[in-house]
């Protein structure tokens, strides 16, 4: 029997990979503390396999159960996952969904503890929108160890001739962790010669053990290690004179298929200077966007409107259900100006439904044939036009008077990736972030493209062995990487072309040193597909070869889970703390549920056809303190038999209490000042904010024992008396504010 629970609230983050104690929101060292962890990082071209190892202990005398929880980056696939039964590794095994779920009820039922992992506890259309794994692990032996492994590969975008690679491993919503002993390793291998290769974070000094102009190995240990920053490095080619071209190739064992990937790299341009430009920025400030997605989305719309140059112009567009302006007409640039513009966005109320076709209909609008129009959104249409199809093709049609440059910022786990990339194809820029990765450098890249003009002409001209080849790009600019993956059928001598740059390749017939290239192709492969089912339905012959091609290459599909058994029962749990309604989701076998509240209610709930969801509200009595409290759930299958589940809520009404200090009274235009703030136990957020400048993220620091950041004041600010606005927010959403003085000099 599997079933899922979730009360609607705030979502869990977890980044590496955290083991949470059942009864508790966050990790807790004294109960279940980290003791081990290595990083593997292996990076082929622009290809990159990151397998992780972790132990954790118990410390105490009880038999102990977890939630093992993380979320992948914005393009990564997950490629394995195991757990550890003592000594015995188990490893999860690629069943078709379905099946899976059916051998996983079975197992269950014959009182065996099997383990499951799969995208999204739906459905399979949630399962398409969703990075975030978690895992239910038991049982952990008291005063013993449970040792966990992920592995994933991720695409690296080039930008202006560098890649970033970022582990995020300092919690997004949880207190700093501490590591036992951490191993960091990366092997970087690149068929284009390694001008720079640089660590981005000051508390992982990696040492290279063997550099060679195509090849780098470097390592980091320590002891005792607080995680107080993300891992990232930062690798930069050398400047190309031309487009240079660089295929490389790789055969299955056993006479199978070839697959081969011809990567170009553009060479640079050199900048000129920008023409002024209007921008038209359309914000969702739709239910949807509440939370994390709300505020990546406001942190890239300032940092897009104080980049502008002053003699650049905008407009600035809200939208749910309706569409309200800021201004009947375009905007100067400035800093007073985009102040009074996001002071204006905050003052607009969410709304639940999000007309997405009206939103596009009024910005095309106001766009002309030199205009950037900029979308912040998770593509979650809900009003007006729905279907992906119908609004890609009426956007299309309105698009082609005027033919405004669409770039698209997509945010969150469950953006319709589909809807938004398919916009940005019309001369734009697609990015999508997630909910929990590092959104800066994506965010830059993206900004960085407006005054910037796409690469016309790159198309891959290839050999007739070769077959089903997919662009790992949406488009290229100079000093870019542009990227295809294929199958060929003989091995033998053959010749890519890309624009003016050639490639004479040698395609193997035995296996090389490219591994990952494999598992490349299939994952494009499936992306198309995928593509192909959202746009028209789902088939039979496509998700066959969905389900096949992951089977055959290990990897997380939405038709395709990992199962692990006997031991470690995994499966995705999605709390939210702090709304009265109560959601469970079950089989078909279960007749009736009932939830037993701490505070003497007992409810049965009720089963709702139309979403196959059982629900009821509840309220928490004001005699109810603030803390974490349990609810029973009591399942009943239509054979009588029962089964219990235990979940936990939180309840926090109080705002959290903050103080705030800055390092200095008075600071120099395009200076910085330190910020320095406590803020009471529950804080998930700290920023902090001037007048005319991107917010800044106050984090806590193990070392200063207090939450620390860098407020950068911008050197176009006129000197004069402001204020340091500081926003703390709590789990529950509950925020309190403190403001501080700050002199600027000139």
């Amino acid at each position: 029997m599997r079933y899922s629970l979730f009360l609607l609230a705030a979502s869990l983050f977890a980044d590496a990979g955290s083991l949470i104690p059942s009864n508790k929101q966050a990790p807790d060292p004294a109960v279940l503390s980290m003791e081990e962890m290595a990083i593997d990082v292996e990076i082929d071209g622009s290809s990159a396999k990151v397998l992780t190892r972790q132990i954790f202990a118990n410390r105490t005398a009880a038999v102990l159960e977890g939630n093992y929880v993380f979320a992948l980056p914005g393009n990564a696939v997950l490629s394995d996952f195991a757990v550890w039964d003592g000594a015995t590794r188990i490893p999860g095994v690629i069943l078709e969904r379905r099946r899976a779920e059916e051998l996983y009820n079975d197992i269950r039922l014959q009182a065996i503890d099997p383990g499951l992992l799969q995208l999204g506890e739906r459905d399979v259309d949630e399962a398409r929108r969703t990075a975030v794994f978690s895992a239910r692990v038991v049982p952990i032996p008291a005063y013993g160890t449970k040792r966990m492994e992920m592995e994933y590969q991720q695409r690296l975008a080039v930008e202006n001739l560098s890649s970033v690679l970022s582990l995020p491993l300092q919690p997004d919503a949880y207190k700093v962790q501490t590591v036992g002993r951490l191993w960091i390793t990366v092997t970087v291998t690149s068929p284009h010669a390694i001008k720079q290769f640089e660590p981005l974070a000051a508390i992982y000094p990696l040492q290279i053990t063997e550099r060679t102009p195509n090849r780098i190995r470097a390592t980091f240990e320590a002891r005792n290690m607080a995680l107080t920053q993300d891992f990232a490095i930062r690798i930069d080619r050398e400047e190309p004179k031309a487009d240079r071209l660089a295929v490389t190739a790789q055969r299955e064992p056993g006479g199978g298929p070839g697959y081969f990937e011809a990567a170009v790299q553009l060479a640079p341009q050199l900048a000129g200077d920008a023409a002024p430009k209007t921008v038209v920025a359309l914000f969702d400030a739709s239910l949807s966007m509440q939370w994390e997605k709300l505020e990546r989305s406001f942190r890239a719309l300032s940092a897009l409107l104080t980049g502008l140059g002053p003699q650049d112009r905008f407009h600035l567009l809200a939208f749910h259900s309706q569409v309200a302006a800021y201004a009947p007409g375009s905007t100067a640039a400035g800093a007073a100006n985009v102040e009074q513009a996001l002071n204006w966005l905050k003052t607009q109320p969410l709304r639940g439904a999000t007309n997405l076709g009206a939103a596009l209909e009024k910005g095309l609008a106001l766009a002309g044939r030199e205009t950037a129009l900029v979308l912040f959104t998770d593509g979650g249409a809900t009003e007006g036009t729905v279907r992906t199809g119908q609004l890609l093709a009426a956007y299309a049609k309105a698009w082609a008077a005027q033919k405004p440059r669409t770039f698209v910022y997509a945010v969150g786990d469950d953006a319709n990736v589909t809807l938004l990339r398919g916009l940005a194809r019309n001369q734009g820029v697609f990015e999508w972030v997630r909910s929990t990765e590092p959104e800066e450098f994506k965010r830059n890249a993206f900004l960085g493209k407006l005054n910037r003009k796409a690469v016309d002409g790159v198309a891959l001209t290839a050999p007739a062995v070769v077959s089903l080849v997919y662009p790992l790009h949406e488009t290229v600019y100079a000093g870019g990487e542009a990227t295809w993956v294929g199958q060929y059928a003989q091995p033998g001598a053959a010749t890519f072309q890309v624009r003016g740059a050639t490639a004479a390749v040698n395609l193997p017939a035995v296996e090389t040193a490219h591994p990952q290239l494999p598992r490349t192709w299939a994952r494009a492969r499936v992306d198309a597909l995928l593509e192909k089912i959202d746009r028209d339905g789902e088939d039979k012959a496509s998700i066959e070869e969905i389900i096949r091609l992951a089977k055959k290459f290990k990897f997380v599909t939405p038709y395709t889970s990992f199962l692990a058994a006997p031991r470690s029962l995994l499966r995705p749990r999605l709390i939210r703390p702090g709304d009265p309604v109560l959601r469970v989701r079950t089989d078909e076998a279960i007749a009736s549920v009932v939830a037993v509240f701490p505070f003497g209610l007992t409810k049965p709930l009720r089963y709702l056809p139309a979403e196959k969801v059982w629900q009821t509200r509840f309220l928490a009595p004001a005699s109810l303190g603030d803390g974490l409290h349990a609810v029973q759930m009591v399942l009943r299958d239509k054979n009588g038999r029962t089964y219990r589940e235990r979940k936990t809520f939180l309840i926090a009404s109080q705002a959290p209490l903050v103080s705030v200090k800055l390092g200095a009274g008075a600071v120099r235009a395009g200076g910085t000042v330190e910020v320095s703030a406590r803020a009471t136990a529950l804080t998930r957020t700290i920023t902090a904010r001037i007048a005319g400048a991107p917010a800044a993220r106050v984090a806590w620091n193990e070392r200063a024992g207090v939450n620390l950041g860098q407020l950068r004041i911008p050197p176009q600010l006129p000197p004069g008396r402001y204020v340091v606005k500081v926003t703390a927010e709590d789990v529950a959403h509950n925020v309190a504010s403190r403001e501080v003085a700050l002199e600027v000099l000139p």
